[in-house]
Order: C-alpha cells, then sequence, then structure tokens
C-alpha cells in the first residue's frame, strides 16, 4: 500500500521536457488502453483523443498555446476532446448485448434506470457531463502515463478554436484539455495543499 500511495503523492506537473525523447505509437496505444479503464458516467466514455507526435505540428501548437515551452519539447501531446454523441443510451446497450454484458432484458431495465438519471440529471449529457468525465479519464491517463515513466502537465490555457480550426478536427467534439509527456528534464513547482482539516467534514449522526 505504501509503495502505491508513494507513486501516487510524487506526481507533479512538469514543464521541462527532454525534447530530444520519442515514444512510440505502440506504447502511446498501451497507455491509452490502461487509460480508458477509468470510470464515467453510465460507462458512456465519451472521450475522444487526438494524438500529435511531431516537433513542427507541436510548434504550431506552442504558438496556440501561449509559448508555453513544454508542448514544443514533448515527446507527445494528448488533445482529450468530449463526444457528446456518445451519451446514446441505445448504442451503448447494444454494445453491452454484443459484447455478453447482459442481455435485452436486462439491457431494457438498465435503460430505464439511465433515463430516469438524466431526468434528475439533464446537464450530465451536456457539456458539464463532458467536463466530468473527461476530468476523470484525464487523471487516469496521467497516472498511466507516469507508470510508464512519462510525465505530464494538464493544461487549458491554450487557444482551441485555433487548434480545431487548423487541425481541422470535428467541429462536433468539444475540447476540454490539452496534455504534453515526456521525460523532464526538472521537478515541477513544490507541492502544497490545504490539510485535510480545511476541505473536510464528518458527518457522524
Amino acid at each position: 500500500m505504501k509503495t502505491n500511495l508513494d507513486f501516487l503523492n510524487k506526481r507533479q506537473s512538469i514543464r521541462s521536457f527532454d525534447p530530444n525523447d520519442t515514444i512510440s505509437d505502440d506504447t502511446i496505444y498501451q497507455i491509452l488502453e490502461s487509460a480508458s479503464k477509468a470510470p464515467s458516467s453510465n460507462n458512456f466514455q465519451p472521450w475522444k483523443v487526438v494524438v500529435f507526435k511531431n516537433k513542427e505540428i507541436q510548434e504550431q501548437l506552442k504558438n496556440f498555446s501561449y509559448q508555453q515551452q513544454q508542448v514544443a519539447d514533448a515527446s507527445a501531446v494528448f488533445l482529450l476532446l468530449g463526444d457528446k454523441k456518445a451519451y446514446d443510451i441505445d448504442k451503448l446497450l447494444t454494445f453491452y448485448i454484443q459484447n455478453d454484458i447482459m442481455d435485452s432484458s436486462e439491457a431494457e431495465r438498465r435503460k430505464k434506470r439511465i433515463e430516469a438519471y438524466f431526468s434528475l440529471h439533464p446537464e450530465d449529457k451536456d457539456k458539464e457531463g463532458l467536463r466530468f468525465d473527461l476530468g476523470l479519464f484525464a487523471m487516469n491517463l496521467m497516472y498511466v502515463a507516469q507508470a510508464y515513466g512519462y510525465d505530464s502537465v494538464p493544461m487549458r490555457g491554450v487557444d482551441f478554436e485555433a487548434i480545431m480550426t487548423t487541425f481541422e478536427i470535428n467541429p462536433e467534439l468539444d475540447p476540454i484539455l490539452l496534455l504534453p509527456i515526456g521525460k523532464k528534464l526538472s521537478d515541477g513547482f513544490q507541492k502544497i495543499r490545504y490539510s485535510v482539516e480545511d476541505f473536510t467534514t464528518f458527518i457522524h449522526k
């Protein structure tokens, strides 16, 4: 347990990467395969990923990221996008049936439960839901990358509109996060957090 906690506690946002490091497509696929085990609302998995792995293109991304050097130097840069069309109940349940996760009777019961959930939280199949689900995916992705020896830094201080237009990315997708990963050259900022007492309330009765 201590080893696992040490691994989790040592994560930092790294902004200094070795520009000469390369990462194979196969390693990226493996990282994404494990990252995709992240939870999501009703398991809709509304994430899409665009991987940039070309220094000239990364220089363009740097220009859209207010000249943040880690974007150009990263071994790869992930653009995480949300797909509202993924919140399709019938598509999800068909996927379950085809993969022998449940039969049609159970799928019908599950459909009613999900419909009831969305009637209570309609925002969860829109931008708010995407941000929640992509946040879970992004955190998982950062830890998986770390397990493969790659550090990362989550970024939203970028011109997503310019990125979407320049690289002709499906405009129906919502850009949520830019995530450069690479081999760190130096540590990030000293990690400091509020104490547990500052953000926790116990209710015992």
